[in-house]
């Protein structure tokens, strides 16, 4: 076993070393898709936010690529701009995602610069952390527990580091054989519905501000703090699925021989 994982290592290492690696990094902007998203598509340039990352890329011929990324974007989302402003929530969050994606090229035009058109998909994990605006400052909202985490007969406090699904479409040019440009707009799957800390369950008023304290309950439902009667059975959201995306800008350089996709001829391994 020991010798065939050995063999399987070296052979991926020669695939790659083997195939047109780029280097590059990538900027732009991220968008948030939820319970908090604008009502009005001109509103949504209000709640973007900046996003930046790096990657390798593997090209293994002219039509297939592989991926590794690394990218960061700050998710903004508030009901001022909503189809429920009288909810009167507001959050924001940073996104640390890695994301391994595979990209297929739909075809390649031109000479010493050529361009391609692509689709890509696969899968990440990504860190991010809630916060809400309480008292002029943005708190964390996960520790409040705002649906109720942790009381007896409500769901645990959410896991702050999930799966996503990355899938999109690009435009890349390669000029000289030796550099690369590219724009790219891709949405995230996630497995979560508390990027923006809301989602549809079923909230009593009362057993947040008993159990979770002042503070959870005015995050939860700052419309409700001031009635008279707190015994009040609500849900916060859930309508929408939270998505994030990112739309970018890339530059990244060829290794080695580069060209933009000719990828290798063969594949050397070791023969047992």
């Amino acid at each position: 076993m020991k010798k065939l994982l050995f063999v399987f290592f070296i052979c991926a290492a020669q695939l790659i070393q083997a195939q047109e690696v780029e280097l590059g990094v990538k900027g732009g902007v991220a968008l948030y898709s939820g319970d908090l998203s604008a009502k009005e598509f001109g509103v949504y340039f209000e709640t973007l936010g900046p996003s930046f990352g790096g990657f390798a890329r593997v090209n293994f011929n002219r039509a297939l690529a592989l991926r590794f990324d690394l990218t960061y974007g700050k998710i903004i989302g508030s009901d001022e701009f909503g189809a429920a402003p009288e909810r009167g929530l507001e959050i924001q969050t940073d996104v640390f995602e890695a994301a391994l994606i595979g990209e297929l090229s739909l075809f390649t035009v031109g000479g010493r610069t050529t361009w391609s058109p692509y689709i890509f998909g696969g899968v990440g994990i990504f860190r991010y952390n809630p916060e809400g605006l309480f008292d002029g400052d943005y708190i964390e909202l996960q520790p409040l527990g705002t649906e109720g985490q942790g009381i007896q007969g409500y769901e645990e406090p959410y896991n702050l580091t999930e799966t996503a699904i990355p899938m999109g479409v690009g435009m890349k040019f390669v000029f000289n054989q030796t550099w690369a440009l590219g724009f790219e707009f891709g949405g995230r799957k996630l497995f979560t519905d508390y990027l923006d800390d809301i989602s549809g369950n079923e909230v009593n008023f009362l057993d947040v501000l008993t159990n979770n304290g002042t503070i959870a309950a005015t995050m939860s439902a700052p419309q409700l703090i001031d009635r008279e009667n707190l015994d009040i059975n609500y849900t916060r959201g859930g309508e929408f699925d939270d998505w994030y995306y990112f739309g970018q800008v890339t530059v990244s350089f060829f290794l080695g021989k580069g060209g933009g996709g000719g990828g290798a001829t063969g594949m050397p391994c070791y023969q047992f």
